[in-house]
């Protein structure tokens, strides 16, 4: 079944100044100052000069007494650049760039730990809700950085700190992101720590970009430099910046854009090149900005519907073992695209049909009736003739689909109270329609209920719509989700609980992001295997112990893996035929071409419980087992990563075996 949440707005831009002087004091005067130029936030260093010059003191006093320790007495009111009040709600601190906490020297690295853990408190107390740290002076210090970084984010339950890093280090594209990833994971994953990400004129190559919007970026901070002069001597961003630039303002939340520098020089310029602007407002970076803000393309329909709903975790739904309330309905009703093809589909089914003829029309599982009303829709525009009938088992939208057929369908329609696996009419059906369709096509039980219900179905030219379905995999680095997931200490299962869930913040691992079939389900099924199976559950097929195994359904597919990264877990799409060349898709590499626009269907999201590094050029391989027991169905998963040298694989590491038997879906 369909997403169940309301859209919200997007957040607007919030751009921001960085006023590099150690020596500015953020009163309210200047931050009011700042924000009539058109800023919306504000920042600047915690402390001051004189702070520095105390500790650089205290440091050279200890070498020339040859001492191993020293204490940094606190900081005084003449050191400090902040103080508590309003103007705090719209300021974002940076700490000192001199502080080296994974320094080599001991002694260097002693005294910068104690002057963060001095400033971090004084932020707190002040109020700061983000504070920006200076990253770690090389990747091999990453440890010795993360480790601190993980100690002082106790500092303040509601302080956040960002982490500020370039999108690549010159040596290596992605040896950036790696020692990020080693700082987060070190924090595990906390929802305090975030990034501060430094867009340079230089742009890493584009699975660098993907790969940064995978993570919690709250920052962009853009120089100067990183802009170039146009024809008019005005400064511009690149097309490859504006294109990064519009890709990260959908991160979500939206990161600040801090602009720095801004008396500075754009790349290429000259001091000629700039006095010829008359004349040279160092706002003019700001006016671009916004200008590219009111330019921006306008969101597409689908972003527009999961607004606020990004990377947003929810359980399936169970429509068996639930009924379902007129909200949820009301929601994947919104639907114009899934139902369009519906329509397309019943519409070609009855021209396939004598033109001469009756035919008994049936949706079963109708909720509150749209298939019914395209159903209707289609007979009219085959110019066929049709006896339609509606099976609900919810007896309040069986309620609702009795007073729609009063008012709306000039009752047309015969409306059954049943579950539709106990539906014994007097006469056989020519067309069977259901929308039984999860996020990975068989998880709430489509397979089960159309078995159950196809006795009623012409054995002979009965048409079941949909036709087929099948299940797609890829694996997927998700750390928002993850993060989300690893926080829930309160349910013990959720790391083995399969969500639906619009993936948003997420880099796609396998080669050209490559999504795998992994299995299949057709309609109708073979009768003799149904008559086998309704013998283990005393005539109801799928029920009693062996009558589902017809509907196990298990895999192993392997895929490339070019650079190196993290799985958190597999992203799970569907595809659909629903009558003939009608068909549907989820799959973010089908979805234009087969059902483009649609939005009933969030993707599905297997997490990990300990996610997986994998390194450049390996591949990993995921097993997928469709379980059944009597009364329930579920997933049980496993992922492993292996190196390639020459014919031979050799594994580097495996996930243990996931099963989201206690959240399965009940029948």
């Amino acid at each position: 079944m369909e997403n169940s949440h309301t859209p919200t707005d997007d957040p607007l831009w919030c751009v921001g100044h960085h006023i590099d002087d150690p020596n500015l004091e953020l009163t309210t005067a200047v931050v009011d100052g700042e924000l009539s130029f058109g800023y919306d936030v504000i920042s600047t260093r915690i402390s001051n000069s004189s702070f520095q010059a105390r500790v650089k003191a205290t440091l050279e006093q200890a070498v020339i007494d040859k001492r191993r320790h020293i204490r940094i007495d606190s900081l005084t009111a003449d050191e400090v650049n902040i103080a508590p009040g309003n103007h705090v709600n719209v300021a974002i601190a940076f700490v000192s760039p001199w502080i080296e906490v994974d320094s080599t020297d001991p002694l260097i690295a002693h005294a910068s730990k104690q002057a963060l853990d001095l400033e971090l408190a004084y932020a707190a107390f002040c109020g700061v809700s983000q504070v920006v740290l200076p990253g770690p002076q090389s990747p091999e210090t990453a440890a010795e950085y993360a480790q601190t970084v993980n100690e002082v984010l106790n500092h303040s339950a509601y302080m956040h700190l960002l982490v500020q890093m370039p999108t690549h280090y010159s040596s290596d594209d992605l040896s950036a992101w790696d020692t990020w990833n080693s700082i987060r994971t070190v924090c595990n994953y906390s929802s305090q720590l975030g990034l501060a990400l430094e867009i340079k004129s230089q742009l890493p190559p584009l699975f660098i970009t993907r790969r940064w919007f995978a993570e919690p970026v709250r920052i962009l901070s853009i120089s100067s430099s990183t802009f170039c002069l146009n024809a008019k001597g005005y400064p511009v961003f690149t097309k490859a910046h504006q294109q990064l630039l519009t890709m990260y303002m959908k991160i979500r939340p939206t990161p600040y854009i801090f602009l720095t520098k801004t008396d500075g020089l754009p790349t290429g310029a000259t001091k000629t090149a700039m006095d010829a602007m008359e004349p040279h407002d160092p706002l003019a970076y700001l006016i671009y900005i916004r200008h590219l803000q009111q330019n921006q393309p306008p969101r597409s329909i689908v972003e527009k519907f999961g607004a606020g709903y990004q990377d947003y975790l929810q359980a399936p739904l169970q429509p068996l073992a639930d009924n379902l309330e007129s909200i949820t309905y009301e929601v994947f009703e919104k639907d114009p695209v899934k139902y369009n093809q519906y329509e397309k589909a019943i519409q070609v089914a009855l021209e396939d049909r004598p033109a001469d003829s009756v035919t008994v029309v049936a949706v079963v599982g109708a909720g509150r009736g749209p298939l019914v009303t395209r159903a209707l829709r289609a007979a009219m525009a085959a110019s066929r003739q049709i006896r339609m009938i509606a099976v609900e088992k919810n007896p309040n939208a069986y309620v609702h689909l009795l007073g729609k057929n009063r008012d709306v369908w000039d009752n047309q329609v015969t409306v059954i109270k049943s579950d539709m696996r106990s539906w014994n009419p007097e006469f056989t059906v020519d067309i069977l329609i259901s929308e039984l369709l999860g996020s990975f096509a068989d998880n709430e039980l489509s397979p089960e209920c159309l078995d159950g219900v196809q006795r009623v179905l012409d054995p002979i030219n009965g048409i079941m719509i949909p036709q087929s379905y099948s299940a797609h995999l890829t694996p997927i680095l998700a750390p928002k989700i993850h993060a989300d997931i690893t926080s829930r200490k309160s349910d013990p299962d959720a790391p083995e609980t399969p969500y639906v869930v619009m993936l948003h913040a997420i880099d796609f691992l396998a080669e050209n992001h490559h999504i795998e079939k992994v299995w299949e389900f057709s309609h109708p099924a073979d009768p003799a295997v149904l008559s086998e199976a309704a013998a283990f559950g005393g005539g109801f097929v799928g029920l009693g112990e062996g009558g589902n195994d017809h509907n196990l359904r298990s895999c192993k597919v392997t895929f490339k893996v070019p650079h190196r990264g993290v799985v958190h877990g597999l992203g799970g799409y569907f595809e659909s035929v629903l009558y003939g060349n009608v068909e549907m898709s989820t799959r973010p590499d089908t979805i234009d071409f087969k059902s483009k626009d649609m939005i009933s269907w969030f993707p599905i999201f297997f997490p990990l419980k300990t996610p997986l590094f994998l390194p450049d050029n390996s591949e990993v391989d995921v097993s997928m087992w469709r379980k059944s027991s009597d009364r329930k169905v579920w997933y049980e998963w496993v992922v492993e990563g292996f190196f390639r040298v020459g014919d031979q694989r050799f594994r580097l590491t495996g996930s243990e075996l996931h099963s989201s038997k206690k959240n399965g879906c009940l029948m």
